[in-house]
């Protein structure tokens, strides 16, 4: 009979650990262990490497900023390619916003990944948390549509749309960090910005139903 328990208590043991968890954690009724338990949160700071690009073109963000954030997912496409298959039109100077999560999503949903775009405007509580989801747990960049002209470093006069990346966060600082592809002087880089400064200039489009936030999610098996 002791050599029976013995065995058991072998089996078991060798089973926690093979799940990370110490025994006297999961042997807590009902409680899973901890890499269960934390899974899907987010850490209070966190970053992803980007390489950031400057747009090639005054009304090019969107594309620029869409190719930033599809070569962290291996996905390599030019601004040029970007902007052709958004329908970019040079003449109005933009790129509709519906395009551009279309795009998105047919090259990301063959991984598994897809945007949807969620409200963000004075929202700054979740806008730091449709970032820490992207940036944290997923470990992927976000792209944010602003009012550029209303973003702190900008000296722009008119008000004009504008996209930029979400690639880092600091929820004890608040703060979130930003790579705007603006060529201009003084923009084009990374910012740290409040996610309330930064809740106050997204651009959204309640009108057409449309959120200025990206909102990045795995819901798919990969294709």
């Amino acid at each position: 009979m002791v050599a029976a328990k013995l065995a058991l208590g072998t089996v078991l043991t060798a089973a926690l650990l093979s799940t990370g968890a110490s025994p006297a954690a999961a042997l807590t009724a009902g409680e899973p262990p901890v890499s269960a338990r934390l899974s899907g949160l987010s850490l209070f700071e966190g970053s992803v490497k980007i390489k950031g690009q400057a747009q090639k073109t005054g009304y090019y963000c969107a594309p620029a900023s869409s190719s930033i954030v599809l070569q962290v997912f291996g996905i390599k496409r030019s601004q040029d390619q970007l902007a052709k298959e958004m329908k970019t039109d040079p003449k109005a100077g933009v790129t509709k916003r519906r395009d551009t999560l279309d795009v998105l999503n047919k090259h990301l949903k063959p991984k598994g990944y897809m945007f949807r775009l969620t409200y963000g405007k004075g929202r700054p509580g979740a806008l730091m948390l449709r970032v820490s989801q992207a940036v944290g747990v997923l470990k992927r960049p976000t792209i944010l549509a602003v009012q550029g002209n209303k973003l702190p470093w900008s000296k722009a006069d008119r008000t004009y749309g504008h996209a930029i990346v979400a690639y880092g966060y600091d929820k004890a600082k608040g703060t979130i960090t930003v790579w705007d592809p603006n060529a201009a002087k003084g923009a084009l880089g990374s910012h740290v910005i409040s996610a309330k400064a930064l809740a106050a200039v997204v651009n959204d489009l309640p009108d057409s139903k449309m959120g200025g936030v990206y909102t990045l999610s795995k819901p798919l098996l990969p294709l």
